[in-house]
């Protein structure tokens, strides 16, 4: 019994002396996890096929701006958008007139022609009117002012004097509201007959510089050809209403910028 109880006195001596032989190893430190793309994006890096995110959305909504996009902006890199980028690459040439790289992936030189003010648009047809352009020196000219100080000077459901900056053609329209952009209606079937015939005798999806008189002042605008949307003014001949940008307006779809009508309000302000 004693040699029992000396032999278990020695084995709790061992165990208290050596408590590093039994403990749980101490966890080396780990690095902190670096930012997801999601967190930190960047607009610089390479958009290829399954790439998602915002920059992706604008890709998007510009390739469908300039007719190489027909769908809905997901935001996800697949298989529509990459045709839909080779198609625009193998419509752009470069400063010295060389085709720029059409793999369907958009880089840093596929991103600047894509966002720059004379991207080439998807062909037209001949046979689609586009309206008149400008000859000679036009007849008049507008401010160039800021969307936020436009929306105050108007007034909902009052005529306001539109003139065509290419061909100086007039007409009257009715503004409905609209807090991107204003949303405009021809005042009467007249008055959309004469809107029709700016934008070449049919309703289009053109766009065209314009001036609009609003509180004493002419005001550079950018008008889109084809009605859609609600419909507020009765027996006009006009079903929906039409857009109209000025200098810093933005389009429904992700609240960004639409650089053709920025171009066409920059134009009817003699830029």
């Amino acid at each position: 019994m004693k040699k029992c109880f000396i032999f278990l006195l020695a084995a709790l001596f061992l165990f208290a002396a050596c408590p590093a032989a039994f403990a749980e190893p101490t966890p080396s430190m780990q690095p902190e996890a670096s930012p997801s793309p999601e967190q930190q994006p960047d607009t610089s890096s390479l958009i290829s096929y399954g790439s998602t995110g915002e920059m992706v959305v604008r890709i998007q909504l510009r390739l469908r701006e300039l007719g190489y996009f027909d769908f809905k902006p997901t935001g996800n890199f697949q298989s529509m958008t990459v045709e839909a980028t080779k198609k625009f690459q193998q419509n752009q040439t470069d400063a010295a007139g060389f085709p720029i790289i059409a793999d369907g992936t958009v880089g840093e030189q596929s991103r600047a022609f894509l966002f720059e003010q004379s991207a080439k648009r998807v062909d037209i047809a001949a046979s689609i009117p586009i309206g008149q352009q400008l000859s000679g020196t036009a007849s008049v000219t507008g401010e160039l002012v800021h969307w936020s100080e436009v929306k105050t000077l108007f007034t909902q459901g009052q005529t306001y004097s539109v003139t065509d900056y290419n061909t100086g053609a007039q007409f009257d329209m009715v503004f409905c509201g609209g807090e991107m952009h204003a949303e405009m209606e021809c005042a009467n079937s007249v008055d959309t007959a004469a809107y029709k015939e700016a934008f070449g005798g049919e309703f289009n999806y053109s766009k065209r510089p314009v001036v609009i008189a609003v509180g004493g002042r002419l005001i550079a605008a950018s008008l889109q050809g084809f009605p859609h949307g609600e419909d507020t003014v009765a027996a006009n001949e006009m079903a929906g209403h039409a857009c109209m940008f000025f200098d810093g307006s933005f389009s429904h779809v992700g609240q960004l910028p639409d650089v053709e009508h920025a171009t066409q309000v920059n134009k009817a302000a003699g830029r």
